[in-house]
């Protein structure tokens, strides 16, 4: 089958529904508010924009919710605690409204997409929306209300009655979307999930549980076989494909095993269907985010997309550390606070500089050392960026309380900055160690990390999400965060990048691609293991590893894990060396000498 978009006579590109009142921060570590956001930002960066691309919804009138959703469920959205069973947290009544304000605009921005697509005969993105588990008098899974019906209310509202297909390759079953239309045989509705979640009567529906543990070969199989059928017998005229992420092995919540390739794969597959090669004519197709979760769901939309605009999703997909940075650069550039220095005189905050510091602070003769983190930040300092950066507010969201802020500056082997929280026996929540390496190489000068602790120590696992080789505590989910600040303030000290040696295979997986080892022979080394646990989540693979699991091809023996010096570039220089043909030829080189694959069972 010819590509989508490589097949003659191809329409205008897509458009993109998106707007700031999508991102709200919830209390809840697995949501990523800034998903959207984050793909749209690596669009960006790589030039796959253009002027008018960009489209804004308005949020959702009432009484168009009322043509889908129940008046007395509305109304009781209003209460406090409404919430609390469709998302499985209890907010306070400000961040409700934000929720509801959320999810209002979501809903406006699949009906604009749908416009859209229907008056340009082509496809249409909303970054957000698919809020499928929404029923008519209830909400469930973070759903609301449903995006997908409303829209399909207005659209039917102003005289659309063409067949509609609802195509929803979330991991999790589209019950609400089936029961709303489940007497409506204009509105076809196809998921293929892990478990059915309500019943699977309708008219027209075609509804597959696969279970769980799902490999790319069975997920794809299903797809092939029943979607074409639908597209022939139904001949829709719009389609709304739900293209959630979080069938992949990497979802936090999800319990299926397929990897970014096979991901892709459905997506084009899909897309090939919406425009056969047999017909001139594109099938108006609105694309909506759906569900996804953790700090890498947004890579899937990001190659998605890529494709869609530009023929190819093999770009440079980062994984979760470099994406906040210019976040945190933006941030920085509103740091003009003045510093409190350690003798308790005020200085006047410089201009020209993001972080509130001069050239005293930056090694001047006065400058002491001692008494400032790193040489550099006061303790007033530190707490600004800590508070402005939005770390400390994302721990009382998450429901920590009476934070302080403490510093050792008497190690010689670095500097130790500690975020402490409870009022009665306090319990460290973020520990690091730091100290500017000057030796690593001629000349340089990096930040190292010597150690970097950030835990929950309220509890000890998950079910969802079990504890890491050396863990004592879950994660915060603030690495990459935290990684993002401390790479801002080596731009901010003009050091040339962040150093810092993984003691386990996942910290390393964590850290690829924005980091790389100074040696390449450990580049291909982890390359190799990377792709001997590719079809494992994080968590199992980190545990193949550390049990033995892998092995070497060539000798039969456990392939364990050997921590060495890894490298965050940040001068322009150090940028090109890992990025030289000279580095890469060295890794592929190294690579040949390696036969990593993993065990049985």
């Amino acid at each position: 089958m010819k590509d989508w978009l490589t097949s003659g006579g191809r329409p205008s590109g897509p458009r993109f529904v998106i707007h700031k009142r999508y991102q709200v921060d919830i209390p809840f570590t697995d949501y990523d508010s800034r998903r959207p956001f984050r793909i749209l930002g690596y669009l960006r960066k790589h030039h796959l924009l253009r002027r008018g691309m960009l489209l804004q919804p308005r949020p959702v009138s009432l009484g168009l919710l009322q043509r889908i959703h129940d008046s007395e469920y509305i109304r009781s959205l209003e209460n406090p605690g409404a919430l609390e069973p469709i998302l499985g947290i209890s907010l306070d009544l400000k961040s409700q409204d934000r929720f509801l304000c959320v999810q209002r605009f979501m809903c406006g921005g699949t009906l604009k997409a749908a416009h859209n697509a229907l008056k340009r005969g082509n496809v249409a993105v909303n970054l957000g929306g698919g809020l499928h588990h929404a029923g008519s008098d209830r909400g469930s899974g973070f759903c609301v209300f449903n995006d997908v019906a409303v829209a399909i209310a207005f659209l039917r509202d102003r005289g659309h009655e063409i067949p509609i297909l609802v195509v929803d390759l979330d991991l999790h079953d589209g019950d609400g979307t089936r029961e709303i239309f489940a007497d409506d045989p204009t509105v076809h509705t196809f998921s293929i999930h892990n478990h059915d979640l309500g019943g699977s009567r309708a008219v027209a529906s075609t509804s597959i549980a696969l279970g769980a543990d799902v490999d790319d070969d069975t997920y794809l199989a299903a797809i092939r076989e029943n979607l074409p059928r639908v597209f022939t017998s139904f001949k829709p005229g719009l389609v709304f494909f739900l293209a959630g992420s979080d069938p992949s092995v990497d979802d936090r919540l999800g319990d299926w095993r397929i990897t970014m390739d096979a991901m892709l794969e459905r997506d084009r597959f899909v897309m090939n269907l919406v425009r056969p090669t047999t017909s001139a004519e594109s099938t108006p197709t609105v694309i909506l985010l759906a569900g996804g979760y953790g700090p890498m769901a947004w890579r899937h939309g990001a190659g998605l997309f890529s494709w869609l605009l530009g023929g190819s999703s093999k770009l440079d997909i980062p994984l979760e550390l470099e994406l906040p940075v210019d976040h945190y650069r933006k941030l920085a550039r509103l740091m003009k606070h003045p510093e409190l220095l350690s003798d308790g005189k005020e200085q006047a905050p410089d201009p020209d500089n993001d972080w509130g510091l001069n050239d005293q602070d930056l090694g001047g003769a006065g400058m002491m050392p001692d008494t400032r983190f790193l040489g550099v930040f006061s303790r007033h300092g530190i707490e600004l960026v800590l508070e402005e950066s939005g770390l400390m507010e994302r721990l009382r969201q998450q429901g920590f309380s009476a934070l302080r802020v403490s510093m050792d500056l008497n190690d010689p082997m670095g500097h130790t900055l500690r975020i402490q929280a409870g009022e009665i026996d306090p319990q460290v929540v973020v520990e690091m160690k730091l100290r500017v390496n000057r030796k690593m190489e001629p000349g340089r000068t990096f930040l190292a990390v010597e150690w970097l602790l950030i835990q929950d120590v309220r509890t000890s696992f998950e079910l969802s999400r079990p504890l890491l080789p050396g863990q004592e505590f879950p994660g915060l989910g603030l690495l990459r965060d935290t990684a993002a600040v401390l790479i801002v303030a080596c731009e901010r000290m003009d050091l040339d990048g962040l150093v810092f040696t993984p003691t386990h295979f996942h910290l390393a997986r964590m850290a690829q691609p924005m980091a790389s080892f100074a040696d390449p022979v450990h580049q291909a080394r982890l390359a190799a293991l990377l792709h001997a646990v590719r079809n494992l989540r994080l968590n199992e693979a980190a545990r193949a590893v550390e049990k033995g699991k892998v092995i070497d091809g060539k000798t039969g023996k456990p392939v364990g894990w050997l921590p060495a010096p890894m490298v965050i570039p940040v001068a322009p220089y150090l940028k090109d060396f890992f990025r030289s043909r000279e580095y890469e030829s060295q890794v592929a080189t190294a690579l040949r000498d390696f036969n990593f694959r993993l065990t049985p069972g």
